[in-house]
């Protein structure tokens, strides 16, 4: 699924505004969809609305989705309000998909009855869809907080008794819990698109980090196993294999590590047991979980679903994905994310002029008011990769970048270049290139 369009009647705080999501005439991917695309603008343009109006554009579609396979699922009508002034192109297996009021309306206006049953089926691509992987994610909505919910996976969740109740349980209650939470994992896993950053994900991080407690759980039986019933000359070569298929290496070498790197941190995979995922700094020392930053737990908790998921053909939306980080790691972090899922979509929303130069001037949507207070929308002008000055300049609409000190400092600076050119004083005239020197060198004039 790729969107490939907006258009917005009015809704909020826009009114007649398009936003077309594919690449311009002479372009070289011309006519295809956005690869990736950028959201500028300050705060109360409507980013994150935008990014919301996406997402309920897949509410409405898995909702369709499931009514067309006959599954009992609960009526839930505020997405479908959303589509009342606004249209949503898209393009699915080359079939192109319009979601607005018109297509909606004879549901609408009938109380929501069979609410998106024949619009879906008029698709014509229920069997496409039915046949395709259970596990494959339409869209992966990414919030600005979503660093709280590393401590679903830095932290043991488990054995902590919350009640008296909790602090006994019969091996029925447990095998009971050991069922209801597997129950929880598959319905993650067959889910068709996953909100992350909302503190309600706690099976989403269970599902995604299944395979490392299912390593941790067996590992004690295992080694006994290895050692009970291999021939004692190898039993070390049993054992390595053992834990050199600890699933947190190929965690740690093609996700984690990579970009753990820049903070001289890496996946401390020697650990073992009640948390999923400790580290430990480059040279060896563990590191306590509570200690970490906020921006480290920012990233371990973006790039672990991009990468475990299956995000073939998914949307992403990727709301300041800046959030905590150093602006050494922003500029790495586009080009990052997008080869964690590299078949999917991407819409971020951010702040960051550093985020902005990584994309291309017609992937980069900037957000305004204009002089009555509306939202407009203008494509970016400076070439992808350039200075953050420039886009801060070109793309954002700063046309001052310095404090009034700053400023200040520079009239000085002219000012002395003048008296300079006027003075014929030898003397005072080389106390004021001094002077104009040291004011030079410390602003960087």
């Amino acid at each position: 699924m790729k969107i490939t369009g907006i258009e917005i009647g009015e809704y909020r705080q826009f009114k007649n505004i398009k936003f077309d999501f594919t690449y311009p005439e002479g372009h070289p991917k011309e006519g295809q969809s956005l690869e990736k695309v950028c959201f500028i603008g300050q705060s109360g343009t409507g980013k994150t609305t935008l990014l919301n109006i996406i997402w309920d554009f897949f509410q409405v579609f898995i909702d369709g989705y499931q009514r067309v396979a006959l599954e009992n699922i609960p009526v839930n009508n505020e997405p479908y309000s959303t589509f009342e002034g606004i249209k949503v192109d898209a393009i699915y297996v080359e079939k192109k998909i319009s979601l607005n009021y018109t297509t909606l309306k004879d549901y609408v206006e009938s109380g929501y009855a069979n609410l998106g049953y024949h619009w879906f089926k008029d698709l014509a691509i229920y069997e496409i869809l039915k046949n395709q992987e259970n596990t494959k994610k339409f869209c992966l909505y990414i919030k600005e907080s979503i660093a709280h919910e590393a401590d679903a996976f830095l932290f043991e969740q488990k054995n902590h008794p919350q009640t008296i109740s909790d602090f006994v349980k019969t091996d029925t209650q447990i095998e009971k819990e050991k069922v209801l939470q597997n129950d929880r994992m598959n319905a993650v896993g067959s889910k068709k698109a996953i909100s992350l950053g909302d503190m309600q994900s706690v099976s989403v991080w269970q599902y995604l980090l299944k395979d490392i407690d299912e390593y941790d759980e067996a590992t004690v039986n295992q080694i006994t196993n290895i050692i009970q019933n291999t021939a004692k000359s190898k039993v070390p070569e049993e054992l390595q294999k053992w834990v050199e298929s600890d699933p947190r290496i190929k965690l740690a070498e093609e996700c984690l590590n990579p970009i753990l790197h820049n903070f001289f941190l890496e996946v401390n995979d020697s650990e073992k047991g009640k948390v999923p995922i400790t580290l430990r700094t480059r040279q060896g020392v563990k590191i306590d979980s509570s200690y970490l930053s906020t921006g480290t737990r920012q990233l371990l908790a973006t790039v672990i679903p991009l990468y475990k998921f299956n995000t073939t053909d998914s949307v992403v939306l990727f709301d300041e994905p800046e959030r905590s980080l150093f602006p050494d790691i922003q500029r790495k972090l586009v080009n990052y994310y997008t080869s964690l899922a590299p078949k999917a979509q991407f819409f971020f929303a951010t702040h960051s002029p550093i985020i902005a130069s990584a994309f291309e001037p017609c992937e980069r949507f900037i957000l305004y008011f204009n002089e009555n207070g509306e939202v407009k929308c203008r494509n970016g002008v400076a070439p992808i990769g350039d200075d953050p000055n420039d886009i801060l300049s070109e793309d954002f609409g700063l046309t001052e970048l310095m404090l009034d000190e700053g400023l200040e400092a520079y009239q000085k600076y002219r000012q002395l270049g003048m008296q300079i050119r006027n003075e014929t004083d030898e003397q005072k005239k080389n106390q004021l290139i001094a002077e104009r020197l040291e004011l030079g060198n410390r602003y960087n004039f």
